[in-house]
């Protein structure tokens, strides 16, 4: 009975899922994990002999570089310190003056629940 290529079909099954996870931010690191043990598992499959090992070494290395490129970028490499973020931000300013507006829409309420904590405060006060 002939023996089963057992590594070319892990390999093979690897790859795949390597590349399904290297597209996206989140699952690029284990797109690059999974790509490179796909890779070894090719490559001593492609050592034995077994069919489709050389489509999971081709399909496992181009998961790896597309992976570790998501992972580059996702990390900013390749961009200037200057550039425009990705996702604005609000400057100092601004969040300062949002922090100031919501201060003063609070301030009656947290100046009654500080007179209601302190000690002989009256819980039930009503102002």
């Amino acid at each position: 009975m002939p023996e089963r290529p057992r590594r070319a079909v892990a390999a093979l099954g690897l790859a795949l899922a390597a590349l399904l996870a290297c597209w996206s931010p989140l699952a690029a690191p284990f797109g690059l994990l999974t790509g490179m043990g796909a890779a070894l598992l090719a490559v001593l499959a492609l050592r034995a002999g077994r069919r489709g090992a050389r489509l999971a070494l081709g399909l496992a290395l181009v998961a790896t570089v597309g992976a570790g490129w998501v992972v580059a970028r996702t990390a900013g490499v390749g961009r200037d310190p200057g550039d425009a973020p990705q996702v604005p931000s609000a400057g100092e300013r601004e969040t300062a003056r949002k922090l100031d507006a919501a201060a003063g829409e609070s301030r009656s309420e947290r100046q009654r629940a500080g007179a209601q904590a302190e000690p002989g405060g009256d819980a039930n006060q009503r102002n």
